[in-house]
């Protein structure tokens, strides 16, 4: 039985102040990167937060100018932000949840107290108001699409686990951010910009889903 908000919880108002997050990471590892989105800001140019959850990937958050914390602080700093000013989280699917569940239990009730599952959402939205119209997949960046939500191609789905395993890889060898390659630091770039276009995409299919449903009445 699930604890999360029930519909009628999920409002314009709530999701306009609502947290958006997103995970990067490998399949069945901890996540490496967390972005969290509260505005949509300029599509050329989201601001969401970012935080380096993978102490092992610490010098590329020093390289950028965003803070490391392992992944338990850094669920509790989202839990905070969240708890502090009485925000819904939202994200698309429940992996976000699968890995406070799986890594951070001690977090669960309260995390999955306040978890929104934007595609659950979204697939809601699609059939009370377009008539069960589907994008051609559930995918986070389907559905961006169909709003008209811009996503620079450099910033379009990649290869997140395998630009992950080869970092890693190079970091593990203790040379810090001077033993990666060029093209890595470049991936990380990219990857970096990936989720903050989805924490922003994500935030603003949400807000017009709620406006297109609550004006069903």
């Amino acid at each position: 039985m699930t604890n999360q908000p029930t519909w009628d919880q999920v409002t314009p108002e709530t999701l306009k102040r609502a947290l958006y997050i997103d995970f990067e990471g490998q399949k069945d590892k901890p996540p490496v990167l967390l972005g969290c989105a509260t505005r949509t800001g300029d599509a050329s140019a989201p601001k969401p937060w970012q935080y380096v959850t993978d102490l092992a990937f610490e010098p590329l958050a020093v390289l950028g100018g965003i803070e490391a914390l392992d992944l338990p602080a850094a669920i509790e700093r989202i839990l905070h932000r969240a708890e502090a000013k009485d925000r819904q989280i939202v994200a698309w699917s429940e992996r976000e949840l699968d890995v406070v569940r799986d890594y951070c239990p001690e977090f669960l009730e309260r995390f999955e107290s306040r978890y929104v599952n934007a595609r659950t959402y979204a697939v809601r939205w699609r059939n009370k108001c377009h008539g069960g119209q589907k994008p051609e997949t559930n995918r986070l960046a389907a559905y961006m699409a169909l709003i008209g939500h811009a996503v620079p191609t450099v910033a379009g789905p990649g290869e997140v686990g395998e630009t992950l395993a080869r970092i890693r890889k190079s970091l593990e060898k203790g040379q810090g951010v001077a033993g990666l390659t060029a093209d890595q630091l470049r991936r990380w770039d990219v990857l970096r910009e990936h989720n903050a276009h989805d924490c922003v995409g994500m935030r603003k299919v949400c807000l017009l889903a709620a406006e297109e449903i609550a004006a069903l009445g």
